[in-house]
C-alpha cells in the first residue's frame, strides 16, 4: 500500500508537470482529507530499497498463479509506474541539456536508495548513470555521504560492466564531484544537500511532564535467580543490567561472544581508513578540502565552480529554486514546471 501511494502521486506529478500544477501543493490538499491522509506524498524520482518492489512482486506472482490476472497486472502498473517516474526525470535531463551529453559532465548526489543509509538496493542512481551512459557524457560524477567510494564504484563496475563506466567516477568530496558539471542531480534526500531548513521534529516533553505511569522503570538486578539453572532470559536480563553499571565500558561483560574476526586485507572500509589516516583525507577528494559528513553543502561555491549553462535537477525536493535562481542556478524538480 505504501509502494501504491508512492506511486499513485508520482502519476499526479507528471500531470502537474503538463499543466503547471505544483505537486506539492495537490499532494497539500490531498493530505487534508483524512482519509487519506499525508504519508507518502512526496512526489520525487520513485522508491527503492529491498522491501518495496520485492513485495509488490511477490503479489503480482500470487495473483497469476491464483488466476487472477486482473489484480496481477493492477500490482505491476505500481512497479512500472515508480521506473516510468524515474526514467521520465532522467530524459527531462537531457532534454534540459538540448538533447545531448556529449563533452559535458554531470553530477549525481546521493547514491543510497534514502538518506542517512548506505543501503543502496534497488537504488534509482545507478538505473539514472545506466541511462545516461548511453548519451555519451564526458563523465557522470557520483557522491554520497553515507556510501563507502570504494564500494560504490567497485559496484556500478559489477553491474554496467568496466567498459561501460569509463566515464563514471565517484567522489568522497561533493565539491570535487561538482567541480565543472553542467548539471547537478539530487537523487538521494540527504539533508546535506538541502538548502532550505530540514522540517523540525518537536521537542520531547520534559519527563516531569509527561504524566503518572509514564516514567522509565529503574534498572534493576535480577539476581538472586530463582533457579540455579539460567535461562536464556535470565542471561539477558543479567546482561542488561551489567553493560548500564557507572563506568562500564564493555559490550559483553559476561564474556559469552566470540571475539569479532579480522576483516580481509581487501575490505573497502579498512582501505578507506587506512588512506584518511595517511592522507587526512577521505577516500575519493581530490583536493584539500575535507567534506564533513552532515555539514550542509555551501551552494553558492558549487555554483561558482559548475559550467554555464548551470542546471540543478532536484529529484527528492529538498531545493528551493527560488534561492537557487540567486545563484545563477537553473533549477528543474519533479511536479512542477520551470518557471524561472
Amino acid at each position: 500500500m505504501l509502494a501504491q501511494r508512492i506511486s499513485s502521486i508520482n502519476s499526479i506529478s507528471a500531470v502537474c508537470e503538463q499543466t503547471g500544477a505544483d505537486v506539492d501543493e495537490v499532494a497539500r490538499a490531498i493530505g487534508v482529507d483524512p482519509r487519506i491522509g499525508n504519508k507518502f506524498l512526496m512526489a520525487g524520482i520513485g522508491f527503492g530499497g529491498s522491501c518495496f518492489k520485492k513485495d509488490v512482486l511477490n503479489l503480482v506472482y500470487l495473483a497469476d498463479t491464483m488466476g487472477l490476472p486482473e489484480v496481477g497486472e493492477y500490482w505491476r502498473q505500481v512497479v512500472k509506474m515508480n521506473d516510468y517516474a524515474r526514467d521520465r526525470f532522467t530524459n527531462r535531463v537531457v532534454k534540459c541539456l538540448n538533447n545531448t551529453l556529449v563533452g559535458k559532465k554531470v553530477t549525481i548526489l546521493g547514491y543510497a536508495f534514502k538518506k542517512n543509509t548506505s543501503d543502496t538496493r534497488e537504488a534509482p542512481a545507478l538505473e539514472m548513470i545506466k541511462t545516461l551512459l548511453e548519451e555519451r557524457p564526458r563523465e557522470i560524477a557520483v557522491f554520497d555521504p553515507c556510501c563507502n567510494p570504494l564500494v560504490v564504484e567497485d559496484e556500478i563496475e559489477t553491474i554496467i560492466g568496466p567498459e561501460a563506466t569509463g566515464n563514471v567516477s565517484v567522489y568522497g568530496n561533493a565539491y570535487d564531484a561538482c567541480l565543472d558539471s553542467t548539471a547537478v542531480i539530487i537523487a538521494t534526500e540527504f539533508d546535506e544537500f538541502r538548502n532550505q531548513p530540514a522540517p523540525q521534529r518537536a521537542p520531547a516533553a520534559p519527563a516531569s511532564a509527561r504524566g503518572p505511569g509514564r516514567r522509565p522503570n529503574p534498572k534493576s538486578d535480577p539476581r538472586p535467580f530463582k533457579t540455579a539453572r539460567l535461562t536464556e532470559s535470565d542471561w539477558l536480563a543479567l546482561h542488561k543490567h551489567l553493560v548500564q553499571r557507572p563506568g562500564e565500558t564493555s559490550d559483553d561483560p559476561l564474556g559469552r561472544l566470540n571475539a569479532e574476526p579480522a576483516c580481509a586485507d581487501d575490505c573497502p572500509d579498512c582501505i578507506q581508513e587506512r588512506e584518511s589516516k595517511k592522507t587526512g583525507l577521505a577516500t575519493g577528494m581530490g583536493s584539500a578540502e575535507e567534506y564533513r559528513p552532515k555539514e550542509r553543502l555551501d551552494w553558492r561555491r558549487i555554483a561558482d565552480r559548475m559550467a554555464k549553462p548551470r542546471w540543478v535537477f532536484d529529484g527528492r525536493g529538498v531545493i528551493d529554486s527560488r534561492e537557487m535562481v540567486k545563484l545563477g542556478v537553473r533549477v528543474e524538480s519533479v511536479g512542477r514546471q520551470h518557471r524561472f
